[in-house]
Parts: C-alpha cells; structure tokens; sequence
C-alpha cells in the first residue's frame, strides 16, 4: 500500500515548477476562450494532461489555479523590472513618461495572447480574486508609475490631481483594450480608414498634451 501511495506522489509530483506552469498555462487558455465559470479543473487536467488530483495538489483548488492565472497575467502585462528600469534610468523625466507609455502599449496593447484576453474578462466581469491580485500586483507597480508622472508633472505623489492626471492617461487606452480585446467592429464603422498604429499614435499624442494641463509650471 505505501508503494502504490509513493507511485501516485510521484506521478502528482513529477517536475513540479513545470507541471505548475503547464497547469497555469492550459488554464489560462480555456479561460480566454471560454471564461473561467465554464472552466472546470477536469477541462484543465485533460487538456494538460494531468493527474486529476493536479491542480489541488499544486494550487490547493480551482480556485488558487485561477489566482495563479491572474498573477502570471500581471506578470505578463507589466512586469514590474521593467518599470524599475525606466524609474531608475538616468534620462530626462519626459522620456522616462515615454518610455513608460511605449512599454504599456506594447505590452497591453499589441500582444496577441491569453493573458491579454484573460484580463480583459476580468476587467468585464470582476472575480472574488481581483482584490488581492491588484494589493499584490498592481499596488507596487502603481508606486513606481506614480514616481515617474510625478517626475514630470512636479506634482507630489500626495496630491489628488497626479492621480486624476495618472487615471486621465490611461483611461483611453483601456477603454480601447477592452474594445479591441472583447473583438467588437466599432473601429470598422468609422466613415474612414483607421489602422491601429494611428490611433495608438493619436492617443499616445493625446496623453502627452493631456499630461501638460497637469504640470506644475
């Protein structure tokens, strides 16, 4: 009996970082097709090709599956070395604000994966779990962004109006994330050709002139 016990363990075991990160990554795909409601730990176990004790093994439920799925989202969206880099960068505090929007929307904007369509869901439809992912996640990245507006503006991070300016400039690219993310035609109904390099462009130039309202002079 020990022996059929210690045979199961393995077989649960095996390389446990990798099996983690297939589990995460099946799942994440189910959930970006079909949401996480309709996501079942069997769906997941037999896509991956998993022991059907796996994911409680790994992840103690279905539940802390999912949880792991939203942190490896926000570890892909905006992973928080990157913004160090550009807060730590010995350039001026315009090109840092530039470089932070480039980054932003090249990772949230222009990545055809999962991850983007997983948050997206959660964006439309919050979970239980979304409290703790942004204390966890989003709260220490929110600090350094925080930083690098302050840089330019010379508003100080107690000041309401550097969080009005912070929200002001971002609002526009994830309310067009959602649209382009949740696959509606709203662009395709405009009376003229519209490409999504030049709205990118647009909005970038918008939240630039934008930001200047909010600088101290």
């Amino acid at each position: 009996m020990k022996k059929i016990k210690h045979v199961k363990n393995n077989m649960l075991r095996g390389d446990g970082n990798a099996t983690k990160a297939l589990l995460i990554d099946v799942a994440g795909k189910l959930i970006a097709e079909q949401g996480y409601e309709k996501t079942t730990s069997k769906n997941i176990c037999e896509r991956a090709k998993a022991n059907s004790a796996a994911i409680n093994y790994h992840f103690g439920s279905h539940d802390g599956l999912y949880v792991a799925v939203l942190e490896e989202v926000h570890r892909y969206l905006l992973n928080i070395k990157e913004l160090q880099e550009i807060e730590e960068k010995n350039i001026s505090a315009k090109e840092k604000l530039v470089q932070f929007l480039d980054t932003f929307i090249l990772n949230v904007w222009k990545k055809e994966c999962w991850q983007i369509k997983v948050w997206a869901r959660e964006l439309m439809n919050p979970s239980p779990f979304i409290a703790k992912i942004l204390s966890e996640n989003a709260i220490p990245k929110l600090n350094i962004v925080v930083k690098i507006f302050s840089g330019y503006t010379g508003l100080s991070k107690n000041n309401p109006k550097l969080y009005s300016c912070i929200l002001s400039t971002m609002a526009p690219f994830a309310l067009t994330f959602l649209v382009r993310s949740n696959n509606t035609e709203v662009i395709k109904l405009l009376p003229v050709r519209y490409s999504e390099e030049d709205l990118i462009e647009d909005l970038k130039a918008f939240a630039l002139k934008g930001i200047e309202v909010f600088c101290q002079k």
